[in-house]
This record gives C-alpha cells, sequence and structure tokens, in this order.
C-alpha cells in the first residue's frame, strides 16, 4: 500500500478553513490526510463582526463552526507552540494539557492571519480597545452600556460627555464601520436614559492619511466623510493618537479629547510565531511567496491570507480582505491536489469584484465591478452580498432572521456580561 500524505494546515480563518474544504473535494479517494490546527473551533465571519457587537444580530450568528464546515479533515483545537520546517514537524499544545504534541506534514499551509498592530503609544495597551475577535466585539458592546450607565448617574456635564465619547483611531473599513455603528447604538440607546441626551454622543475616528476608506476612489471616501459628519462624528485626518489615558486620549496634534474609550483599529501586523523560524520574511514579519504561494526557498510550505506577501501580476501585493483570502484558500487547494498528483502549480491571478463599507444608520458605500453606490443602496447590497457569502443555508436565514427583527424591534441594550480584565476596568 502506498504511504498516506499528510496536509497541515495551521489557522481556521477564511484562507485555512476554505483550503481545507477545498482539499477535502480534490484528494477525495486519494492517499491524503488533511488536519487542520486552530486555537478556536470556528472561524469569524468578519463582515458580520462589528453588527454582532452593537446587536444587530446575534454573536453565536457571526461564526461558522469548523466541524460542520468540514466533513473530513482531522481537526485539533490547540496553541500551535513551533514550526521545525527542518524536519517537517509541528508541536501544538491541546488547551488544559500539560504535554506537547508533534506531527509531522509531507506539506504545510501557513494561514495563521494576522494580529492588530499594536505601536508603542502610550497606555495602548492598558486602556485601548480592539475590534479582532468576538470577544473584542461583545465586550465593546459591554463598554458602551457601562458608559451609558454611568453617564446617567453623574450630574457633571462634561464628564457625562467624556463617558459617551468614542475615539476610533484608524479609518480603514473596520475603523469607519466601528465609528458608525457605535456612534449609532449610543444615540438609539441613550433614549432609554432619562438624563442623556443624544447630542451628547460623540464619536470621533481619527485617521494619519489625508482621508478616510483609502481602499476605495476618492469621491466614495468623501461621500462617507460627508454622511459621518452629517450624523454629528468627527473625523480628524492627518494625526493619529500619541497617547491614552483612562479618562482622555491626545493626538499628535496636542489635542486633548476627553473619552473613556478609545478603539485601536489602525492596522494589522504578522503572528509572532512566524519570527521563531527560519521562514524567509519581508521587514515587516510576512512571509514572502512565490505567485503559486509557496514560501520561497522552501519546497513544500505555503502561505496565504493575511500572513503571506503574495503578489499579484502587476507587482502588487494582494490586500488582506476576506474575498482575496477565500479564492486563495481554493486555488492553494487545487495547486496541492496537483502538486500531489506530480504536475506543477499555477499562480494565483485575482482582481477585486469590489469593496463595501457599512456606515451606520443604513447608510454604506460601494465599488462593486466598477460601478459607485452609496447611501441606502450601498448599504443594502452590503447586507445581500454578506449574506449570501454566509456558509450555509441555516446560519443565513438565522441572519435574515436577526435583521428582519431589527428593523421593527428595538434592540435591547444590556450588558452580556463580558468585560475587560480587573485591572483595566477599575482604571477606567
Amino acid at each position: 500500500m502506498a504511504e498516506r500524505r499528510r496536509i497541515v494546515i495551521l489557522g481556521s480563518g477564511f484562507g485555512g478553513a476554505y483550503c481545507a474544504q477545498e482539499l477535502e473535494r480534490r484528494t477525495r479517494g486519494s492517499d491524503v490526510d488533511i488536519l487542520l490546527i486552530d486555537r478556536h473551533n470556528y472561524f469569524i465571519f468578519y463582515p458580520l463582526l462589528v453588527e454582532a457587537g452593537t446587536g444587530s444580530l446575534q454573536p453565536r450568528h457571526a461564526v461558522v463552526s469548523i466541524r460542520s464546515f468540514l466533513k473530513r479533515s482531522t481537526f485539533r483545537m490547540a496553541e500551535v507552540q513551533s514550526i521545525d520546517v527542518a524536519n517537517q514537524t509541528v508541536a501544538y499544545q491541546v488547551g488544559g494539557r500539560s504535554q506537547v504534541d508533534r506531527v509531522r506534514y509531507d506539506h504545510l499551509v501557513l494561514a495563521l492571519g494576522s494580529v492588530t498592530k499594536m505601536p508603542n503609544v502610550s497606555g495602548l495597551a492598558e486602556y485601548g480597545f480592539q475590534m479582532k475577535s468576538l470577544a473584542d466585539a461583545v465586550a465593546l458592546r459591554d463598554r458602551a452600556i457601562q458608559m451609558l450607565e454611568r453617564a446617567d448617574a453623574t450630574t457633571d456635564e462634561e464628564e457625562r460627555r467624556a463617558l459617551l465619547h468614542f475615539v476610533v483611531v484608524g479609518a480603514n473599513f473596520t475603523g469607519a464601520e466601528v465609528a458608525g455603528e457605535f456612534h449609532n447604538f449610543l444615540r438609539e440607546a441613550s433614549r432609554r436614559y432619562r438624563n442623556i441626551r443624544a447630542s451628547e454622543c460623540n464619536v470621533t475616528l481619527v485617521e494619519l492619511q489625508d482621508r478616510i476608506l483609502t481602499a476605495v476612489d476618492p469621491d466614495v471616501s468623501d461621500y462617507a466623510v460627508r454622511k459621518m459628519r452629517a450624523r454629528g462624528m468627527r473625523i480628524a485626518l492627518n494625526t493619529t493618537v500619541s497617547q491614552i489615558a483612562a479618562d482622555h486620549t491626545i493626538l499628535k496634534t496636542g489635542e486633548r479629547l476627553g473619552t473613556h474609550t478609545t478603539i485601536w483599529c489602525a492596522g494589522i501586523a504578522a503572528p509572532p510565531i512566524i519570527q521563531t523560524t527560519d521562514l524567509p520574511t519581508d521587514a515587516l514579519g510576512y512571509l514572502l511567496c512565490e505567485p503559486n504561494f509557496r514560501v520561497k526557498d522552501t519546497d513544500n510550505v505555503w502561505a496565504i491570507g493575511d500572513c503571506a506577501v503574495n503578489i499579484d501580476p502587476a507587482g502588487t501585493v494582494y490586500p488582506p480582505t476576506a474575498q482575496h483570502a477565500v479564492r486563495e484558500g481554493q486555488h492553494l487547494a487545487r495547486n496541492l491536489a496537483a502538486v500531489i498528483k506530480g504536475r506543477a502549480p499555477s499562480p494565483f491571478e485575482f482582481s477585486s469584484l469590489g469593496a463595501l463599507a457599512a456606515l451606520g444608520c443604513r447608510t454604506g458605500v460601494a465599488k462593486v465591478f466598477g460601478i459607485k453606490l452609496s447611501g441606502f443602496t450601498a448599504w443594502f447590497l452590503w447586507r445581500t452580498v454578506y449574506l449570501l457569502k454566509m456558509p450555509g443555508w441555516s446560519r443565513r436565514l438565522r441572519v435574515a432572521l436577526d435583521w428582519t427583527m431589527d428593523l421593527f424591534f428595538r434592540r435591547d441594550y444590556v450588558e452580556l456580561g463580558l468585560h475587560r480584565p480587573k485591572g483595566r476596568e477599575s482604571n477606567a
């Protein structure tokens, strides 16, 4: 009997999960085993993460179970400890166990995603919030409720405005959506509080560049700025944050913003474990790859998604978006199936289908197939596209029902019990 070959995939985000799913189809009936390792047994449907936090849909509906998504692959919920490229092994540790297990691979796929970029900004680690996980999203919802409760109990107007002022750093898609959705969330929730006026709930969006949403055309970006400012949001361009404290944030310009909540959405960084290997990386720590996803100077190590530098035919790096990660995962699966059969892998070529962003209050911006849209039409398209992209009809139905209920009934503005560590809460 022929010896079975093992493909190990590290990371079950969009890239890793869709790579494993496509591999199941491509290697059905062959002597190939697929092992997927991740610290979570789900992947987050990131486009819906902000809405899951603000209550437009149930948080559990924004995650996809890996075990239901895959049929034939083996899954291990574990933390990767080390990668030994020379001996073709991966060491991992299952939660709750002191034992470190090792598995040998014939092909290794690195789909490790990214982490939030945390620069050396005073107070960021102590007081900054993130929007990278479901826990982050729900914890921010709890934070908003806490600030509303505290503001309702204070008679100091300046203190109340600081409690109800959220500062969002980074005006990419995530930052813009966080700013728009939480501005809407705070103002709608304020109706339930006798001592709070909606005008006291404010959001400042801070961006280092000269415009927000740099992935879309300038006129689409300008429209988003006009709509957000018309709703009362402040947008500070060409600057960033230099210091974060418990009750204020200071901009590079020296301006002091009274706020108890600063949300950091300014960029991503490569996963730290990559630096523990001898694999080639760029100056920022991302894996350097050939056009077919093979990591440079290797034969059987491949990388896709946020953690990798994958170049398009024009020499531009593919952006770290969900639509690219899905197609990279599927294409890599086809390449792996070809290599196993003795054929050469093919280079990846893909043109973005467009970009969409929701801005709260049922408005959005979009550019799809070269067509620019804004307002309600863009928002409706945003929801339609991501509803259809959600894996599984049962989950699509749940999300559709959540959105329908949100149209006709007010949300419950109540904490869900996820808080910051006590040390941070006591200083907030």
